[in-house]
């Protein structure tokens, strides 16, 4: 456990759930059977491949998403992710659940949790059934997870289960944006469907993640890499990628077209924030 800070070890010592049995892998509390390494963590084919491959290098990965990825977050996100950090210092139990190779705002002392075993990994569990004792987390962070799970009802209710009264949660679900497995995916959310997921909470606000021009680029560069890729997967993973970079900076039009009204009908996805 060398690479666990002392002060975090303590705290998932302080919020795990004694009975439940684990094993160590890459340093991180393992709550799952078999070899939990990443792979095929974005899915198959060559782009996956090459998001495996960065995944490794946390912050290039990241990096990489920020300028050359369609959806950009919105300041409204920004923001309140920023808020939300400072209000939160070390002393408090931070939870990023389904965290991927992430470290949020060079916080270390965040509680990471997946089910691989990436380097920044601090837990290997299934949200479905986490081994997190109740009313334990002072603060919840998830984002762009609960598409990629079958049942993200049983999610939110576990992380419900799992907050401290008046305790803070952070989301963002998407709306249009094509399929992207991670390994999987399965869901999308209107402005009304996230409310609606997140009912069991006495406090909620909805509002705009990633704007409407977000959710235009991803799809258009699908279209023409559908179009001109001819059936082939490898080539329409190149072209996709080369779109991606050309057409970045289309992405900066949302700075002003996400406070616009209606801009909620083409939204990529929605940022819900609030208290248990």
């Amino acid at each position: 456990m060398t690479r666990l800070k002392p002060l975090k070890k303590q705290k998932i010592d302080q919020i795990r759930k004694p009975e439940r049995p684990f094993t160590i892998q890459n340093h991180a509390f393992c709550f799952l059977p078999d070899d939990r390494s990443p792979s095929n963590s974005a899915g198959n084919g060559f782009l996956a491949d090459i998001q495996g491959f960065l995944k490794r290098f946390s912050r290039t990965y990241y990096f990489l998403l920020k300028i050359f990825a369609p959806v950009m977050a919105s300041a409204t996100f920004k923001g309140r992710l920023k808020s939300l950090l400072e209000r939160h210092d070390e002393t408090k139990i931070i939870v990023n659940l389904g965290s991927g190779p992430a470290i949020l705002s060079n916080r270390t002392d965040i509680i990471n949790i997946d089910i691989f075993t990436f380097n920044e990994v601090d837990i290997v569990a299934d949200a479905v059934d986490l081994p997190i004792k109740d009313h334990s987390v002072d603060v919840i962070i998830n984002t762009a997870m609960l598409e990629h799970v079958a049942n993200p009802e049983t999610i939110i209710r576990e992380m419900h289960r799992m907050l401290k009264k008046d305790g803070d949660f952070f989301c963002f679900l998407p709306f249009i944006q094509p399929f992207h497995a991670a390994p999987w995916d399965f869901h999308r959310w209107s402005i009304e469907g996230v409310r609606h997921c997140f009912q069991i909470f006495c406090q909620a606000d909805v509002t705009i993640g990633a704007g409407p021009t977000s959710g235009m680029l991803w799809v258009v560069q699908e279209w023409l890499a559908i179009l001109f890729s001819f059936g082939s997967r490898t080539i329409h993973d190149i072209l996709f990628m080369l779109l991606m970079v050309i057409t970045a900076p289309i992405k900066l039009a949302d700075v002003l077209l996400v406070h616009f009204p209606n801009a909620e009908k083409i939204a990529s996805g929605f940022l819900i924030t609030g208290k248990k």
